[in-house]
């Protein structure tokens, strides 16, 4: 089996343990939320990531006051490096969404992002191309779509999250892999699961749960 990557999806309402699973040797990357629907600011205290949410429309000034503080507090280490996923707006023309996700990208020093739609995804991918892009699926019918749409062309330069109820036999995992170069199964509860999935050749397992990446 080869070596899977190991990520501890973050929850702002366990900021002890996240400060103490982040630091752990089972852990290699880190993930967390951030909507740039509402009024979320996102900021580097120690080597934890904390969300602060408000219902009000997003002000990118609360991302551009964040440069007011030095770059070694607001960047995320670069030894768990961090996946940021973006709830992006509905409606928004591509230019203003180039701009925003370029500034987030630029200000916290992201190496990867993930997103709903495949669409966005692959915009952002072919224009950020410093930037790998996830692209997250939502239902059954998200990956017999685009399984079908992809069986004549190359890979999609995306990569691709699923969550671990949707995997549910090998061969989904092998016609995915066929579509995309890496694959995500996120919201691993167990480390049996996180296991099998492994042997099923899946590229990286999130979890909130330390014990299941440990098991890897």
């Amino acid at each position: 089996m080869s070596r899977v990557v190991r990520t501890l999806l973050i929850s702002n309402k366990s900021a002890t343990k996240a400060l103490i699973g982040v630091q752990h040797p089972a852990v290699d990357r880190s993930a967390v939320y951030v909507s740039l629907r509402g009024r979320n600011l996102i900021v580097k205290n120690l080597r934890f990531t904390r969300i602060f949410s408000q219902n009000n429309a997003i002000q990118l000034d609360d991302f551009q006051a964040l440069g007011s503080l030095s770059n070694k507090d607001c960047s995320f280490s670069q030894d768990v490096p961090i996946t940021a996923h973006l709830v992006l707006p509905f409606f928004i023309r591509k230019v203003r969404l180039l701009a925003d996700i370029k500034l987030v990208v630029d200000l916290l020093g992201l190496t990867r992002i993930s997103v709903d739609n495949l669409r966005r995804s692959i915009f952002l991918a072919a224009a950020l191309p410093e930037l790998e892009v996830v692209w997250v699926a939502r239902s059954k019918k998200n990956l017999r779509d685009t399984i079908k749409v992809n069986q004549q062309t190359d890979k999609l330069g995306v990569l691709v999250e699923v969550d671990e109820a949707l995997l549910d036999s090998e061969n989904i995992v092998m016609n995915l892999l066929e579509c995309f170069t890496h694959l995500i199964a996120t919201k691993v509860r167990t480390p049996e699961r996180a296991i099998e999935l492994r042997t099923w050749s899946v590229s990286e397992i999130a979890s909130q749960h330390i014990t299941v990446l440990n098991i890897l």
